[in-house]
């Protein structure tokens, strides 16, 4: 049975998470036609790309293809703890998400945690279960000194003692083989009554291979992509394995005409996401040195990108393993690569491994993600956060009912539970996004549109946006020097900017526009009091 993945992870992993709800609906009803095990449409990244990037209601987007496809069972991917987010949310949230999610029309909740820690899945999968949704837990899968097949056998089992009604290999960075898949697929079958799930891209360039040999094993399920939306770090194309299947004793089934007629929708599409593209998306068997996930890979390369520093990338590359091994192996999949990528990143771009240590690494290596599977570099963990102690237990148990408080918080901007659940999940970008909605603006523009704003940007003189700059606030002047950026996340995009050579954290929100007096120049003109914070240890980084 085949999990199509093009209304989700395919445009995750290709065109950072842009697709729009519109350009799904029009070939909606045909893909509902090709009898898929399931349709994954939603989670990961798209909750936030939706709401943030689209303006769009994520709930909406299901509720309209649920509509348009009611005889296909709809799938996502849940971040375990995180839920869609990038931090750990409270069981209420948890469980209430998890809720509205099947509501809506979810019927598959794919559930997983970064660091392969199962209390982080708890919540999620028992709500799973108490609503009606089927559960299907998932293993990330990884190479390093400390994961072996073994280990991951003894994970399926713990998963289905849990209640999984299946089990997902998650190989988010296409790292599985052929033989070695067979392997672990045999083993799994023989270890647990529950079908598996096959989920790998094709990075490597392996995964189609990868698929047939997990086949022969008795894999239940595999994910494919629609050709014009598949391949490097998407999923392996439909057509190939269903082709390549045909009149085997492995056969789909599937219509490849019908199929045909979908890749070319798709293909047409594509080309108004033309500015999402990434050269760093394609086949590439480096990411069996590296390790590196598809959507991290598109990730890394638009920061450097934003900050002119793309040649870099080599090196940004190379350090992600470094780093990976000081924090304990984790599998390289959201929230812990955003962390190890932008932590490389820095680590590149200021010429020293942790001069500058971000407040998601310190988070990380205090446990509040989890518990990696070996041991975190105690240097690193001392550098970063001195004497605070390890946190031992579910991170969760540390965080009190949160959903009473934000309502409170929210009052009548929050229609109803969903759009609750919208501002639990990512505060400010909910606030703006019900403050659109209010006036009737949440039309975004046209990919095309943005192009050609883009173009006249580019033909701007370079001035209007300086990377070194003096900086006048009550008279006192600053000389700042933009040295980086990492992930954007809830509070905004954190820029590691030396002030007068001192080295320091700011969060920024996006601004409309920014049009320096003169060349070089800022006078700011600022009310009240102006406080510049100071980081107390070298290294150390502030917050503004």
């Amino acid at each position: 049975m085949i999990m199509d993945t093009t209304l989700r992870d395919a445009h995750q992993s290709l065109l950072a998470t842009r697709l729009r709800t519109k350009d799904m609906l029009p070939i909606a009803e045909k893909i509902d036609k090709i009898g898929y095990w399931s349709v994954e449409m939603w989670g990961g990244a798209t909750f936030d790309s939706a709401l943030r990037f689209l303006r769009e209601d994520p709930w909406e987007r299901i509720r309209l293809l649920k509509k348009a496809m009611p005889n296909t069972a709809f799938q996502m991917l849940l971040r375990g703890q995180n839920i869609v987010g990038y931090r750990h949310y409270a069981d209420d949230v948890v469980e209430r998400f998890v809720e509205r999610s099947i509501a809506n029309g979810i019927d598959v909740l794919r559930i997983f945690d970064a660091l392969n820690d199962f209390r982080n899945m708890k919540t999620a999968i028992k709500a799973t279960l108490k609503y009606g949704g089927k559960a299907e837990a998932a293993f990330c899968y990884t190479i390093s000194p400390v994961h072996n097949n073994d280990l991951f056998v003894d994970m399926a089992k713990r998963l289905e003692d849990m209640g999984a009604d299946t089990i997902c290999i998650k190989d988010m960075a296409g790292l599985l083989s052929p033989y070695n898949a067979f392997e672990l697929v045999g083993k799994l079958k023989k270890a647990v009554r529950a079908p598996i799930h096959l989920h790998t891209h094709d990075t490597s360039g392996m995964a189609t291979a990868t698929y047939l040999k997990a086949i022969e094993a008795g894999v239940d399920i595999v994910d494919t992509a629609i050709s014009s939306l598949a391949s490097g770090t998407s999923q392996p194309p439909t057509e190939t394995l269903v082709n390549t299947l045909r009149g085997t004793k492995y056969d789909t089934g599937l219509d490849i005409n019908l199929l045909a007629e979908i890749a070319s929708y798709f293909r047409n599409v594509r080309k108004n996401y033309k500015k999402y593209e990434s050269e760093f998306t394609g086949v590439d068997p480096d990411v069996l040195v590296y390790q590196i996930p598809g959507g991290m890979t598109s990730n890394l390369a638009s920061q450097l990108n934003e900050q002119k520093a793309l040649q870099r990338m080599p090196e940004v590359l190379a350090e992600v393993p470094r780093v990976r091994k000081d924090f304990g192996y984790p599998p390289l999949v959201t929230p812990s690569s955003q962390i190890v990528g932008t932590q490389a990143t820095l680590n590149v771009l200021t010429g020293e491994r942790y001069k500058v240590i971000t407040s998601e690494t310190k988070n990380y290596l205090k446990g509040l993600y989890g518990k990696p599977a070996a041991p975190i570099n105690e240097e690193v963990r001392k550098k970063a956060i001195g004497d605070e102690e390890f946190i031992e237990c579910r991170p969760a148990d540390l965080i009190e009912p949160e959903l009473e408080k934000m309502k409170a918080e929210v009052g009548d901007k929050a229609k109803d539970i969903d759009d609750l659940l919208l501002y639990a999940l990512f505060p400010k970008v909910a606030l703006e996004f019900f403050d659109l909605r209010e006036k009737g603006m949440l039309q975004m523009e046209e990919a095309s549109v943005e192009e050609k704003k883009e173009g006249k940007a580019a033909d701007a003189p370079p001035h209007l946006a300086p990377s070194e700059f003096n900086i006048k606030v009550h008279g006192e002047t600053y000389h700042v020097k933009v040295g980086g950026m990492g992930h954007r996340g809830e509070g905004g995009r954190p820029y590691f900017l030396y002030v007068d050579n001192q080295l320091e954290e700011v969060i920024l929100e996006s601004l409309v526009e920014v049009v320096p007096s003169t060349v070089g120049q800022i006078d700011a003109k600022v009310g009240g009091h102006s406080r510049r914070p100071k980081a107390s240890h070298e290294g150390d980084v502030t917050t503004a």
